[in-house]
């Protein structure tokens, strides 16, 4: 009996879970609609947001590209294949690598810091004292961050598309010893339109997944600093498995 006590009890908690981040999003997504549009709380939130993560997410980018030109070369060159490597690397970082690595880059860093800044005022009761002055919290924290978090996360991705390129081009000259020009000639000969759309779309909705479970964590913390050391960390680990799981989804759709 205790071992269907337990899986009853995992089911209401998680179907309680979806439908209260389903609402949400929707009142999010509705407020974000609606006037007055916070800019300022908006571009602090870029600048905090888009401008702080860019050089550790564009690190990551490079040096993702600078392993893999490595295994690429080296488990090509058996098969006198090294030919192939820079259009492999230029598919595999634009369609996945760079978007994915971005994504679980910003959900370490934003959603852990979206978390633990509305979670810390909601246990100080600041969000309280929103709603008393008759601004909605929603519409004042979430939209402004969702917004940011996703306009950021298009532009990263971008950049980590061309800079994990440059990172595999720099080892490829310099260590394996692969002509420049015609490394970024036939990193690009074979991505198409479809591809970098593709990039795009994914690191839009990982945006949007990473803003709506932080703010949505932050929102429902309980049980004072200890409740945000918890939520902060719940936070993390779901953004990041919603993003695989929604990259999953993308590439059967896109692909």
């Amino acid at each position: 009996m205790l071992i269907f006590r337990i899986i009853i009890d995992f089911f209401i908690f998680f179907f309680k879970s979806v439908g209260s981040l389903a609402i949400f999003i929707l009142e999010t997504v509705k407020w974000t609609l609606r006037k007055p549009f916070r800019k300022q709380v908006f571009l602090e939130q870029m600048e905090k947001i888009g401008i702080q993560t860019l050089p550790v997410a564009l690190i990551s980018s490079t040096f993702t590209g600078m392993i893999f030109i490595v295994q690429l070369y080296y488990s090509l060159k058996q098969y006198n294949l090294e030919s192939v490597c820079p259009g492999s690397l230029g598919l595999s970082l634009i369609r996945e690598l760079a978007p994915v690595l971005a994504g679980l880059v910003m959900a370490g860093r934003v959603g852990a810091a979206l978390t633990a800044e509305i979670g810390t005022m909601k246990v100080t009761e600041q969000i309280d004292a929103l709603t008393t002055m008759g601004v909605n919290p929603i519409q004042y924290l979430s939209s402004p961050r969702f917004l940011s978090t996703t306009f950021a996360m298009l532009g990263i991705v971008i950049m980590a598309d061309f800079v994990g390129i440059l990172g595999g081009m720099v080892v490829g000259k310099f260590v394996l010893g692969l002509n420049s020009t015609t490394f970024i000639s036939q990193a690009f000969a074979d991505v198409t339109l479809k591809d970098f759309f593709a990039s795009m779309i994914k690191g839009l909705t990982f945006g949007m997944i990473i803003a709506w479970i932080g703010c949505w964590k932050g929102f429902y913390v309980r049980g004072g600093s200890k409740g945000v050391g918890k939520a902060t960390m719940e936070s993390v680990v779901i953004a990041m498995e919603l993003i695989l799981l929604w990259d999953y989804i993308l590439n059967l759709i896109i692909w």
